[in-house]
This record gives structure tokens, sequence and C-alpha cells, in this order.
């Protein structure tokens, strides 16, 4: 059931965004909710794509599922839990602290990291997910370098063509450009089941079918 904003008239966490499934491109920074819509008709416009009938109500659904408790509601009138992204400094080092763990113990005699071409395919999926967002720290804190460092630590040299394109897992507070590569048996170890539950249909991390992935998020 989609998500409707309740505080149609304030400005929510993150301004007014959204990704289009179609494309990835990222529309954010929009302090109204026409503002966006307008963006958003653009978009499909400028590239030939046919607007859903129901294309507002998506954009506004897809805004609701990145945003604490109390700004939206189902379409019904129940109030959901809200969500529970992990998009700081704090949640991303302690994801990857606790992905570099599992990987390092799970190396001892067989590899835990999947063939490049699967690596590749994750990513396309990762890189047109809304929950793929960006963190509110700069590039040059010490944060971001112990980051980068970890991130390192999990992947090596491995590296997929659109890095430049994955940022931080908003559901998990992993880093995309490291988790793609990683085993997912490795990855849901440890990870909460209510975790792996909120994420999208499309989500490689819960859906085993990479082909039926990508087709949900219409890549």
């Amino acid at each position: 059931m989609r998500q409707k904003l309740i505080k149609i008239s304030e400005v929510p966490p993150g301004f007014f965004r959204y990704t289009c499934p179609e494309t990835g491109f990222k529309i954010d920074r929009e302090h109204t909710m026409s503002g966006l819509l307008g963006r958003v008709k653009s978009h499909y416009e400028d590239n030939n794509i046919p607007l859903p009938p129901d294309w507002k109500e998506s954009v506004e659904d897809q805004l609701c599922r990145q945003l604490p408790a109390g700004w939206c509601k189902y379409e019904d009138g129940k109030e959901p839990a809200g969500a529970k992204s992990i998009v700081s400094a704090e949640g991303i080092i302690k994801g990857i602290t606790s992905l570099a763990t599992m990987a390092i113990d799970k190396m001892k005699g067989k590899d835990v990291f999947v063939p490049q071409e699967e690596a590749n395919r994750r990513a396309e999926i990762c890189a047109r997910c809304y929950n793929n967002m960006t963190t509110n720290f700069c590039a040059g804190c010490g944060a971001m370098q112990q980051i980068t460092s970890l991130v390192a630590k999990v992947k090596g040299g491995r590296s997929t063509p659109l890095d430049s394109s994955l940022l931080t897992c908003g559901l998990c507070g992993c880093r995309n450009e490291a988790i793609v590569h990683v085993d997912k048996k490795v990855l849901l170890s440890g990870e909460k089941p209510e975790t792996t539950e909120a994420r999208p249909d499309w989500c490689w991390l819960k859906n085993d079918d990479l082909n039926q992935a990508s087709a949900s998020l219409k890549i």
C-alpha cells in the first residue's frame, strides 16, 4: 500500500527528492512538492519515457519511504513506523566494520566474492535504487577517510563501471561499492531479518533472481 505525505506544506528532511527507476536519474534538493513533480515530468518527457497514470502517487510514495516516522501515512490512514535510514558517519562505519570482520572471518579457506559479472549486475540495481543515498558529511573529514579505508579493506582492487554512482545503502548503512562484490550469504549472516524484509522487491539481497530484480526496477 502506498504512502502519502501528512506535512504537505513543510520541507521534509533531505528536501523533496526522487530517483527515476527507468534511468537512475536523481532529482533532489527541491523545496516544494510541485517543484519536484515538475522536474520529474520534464525528465520523463526529455527522455521520451511515457509517464505512468499514477506517476504522482509513485513519486510521493518513494519519498515517504525515505522519511522518518510522523511525515507520512498509508492510503488507509494508518501511520507507518517510518524509514530507519542510518546514513550517518557512525552508522556507515559500524556497517562496514561489521562487513569487513565477517569477510575476513569467512575468507579462511574460501573466496567470499562473487564473479565480476554478478557484481556489475548488482551495481546496476543499487545505482538506480532510491535507498542509494548521499551522506551529510564532507569527503575530507576523518569519518569519510575511515570509511574509504574500510571499503578498500573489504573489496580490495575490485570495482565496477558504476562505482562513482554507488553511494550508501540507507537501510543497512553499508557502502554499495563494497557490498556488491561480497557473497550474499556473508552479507545476510550479519543482517537483522527486519532489515532484509524492509528492502524493496528489486534488491538483490532480497530477490535471488537478478533478472527478476532488474525487471522490477525497470533497468
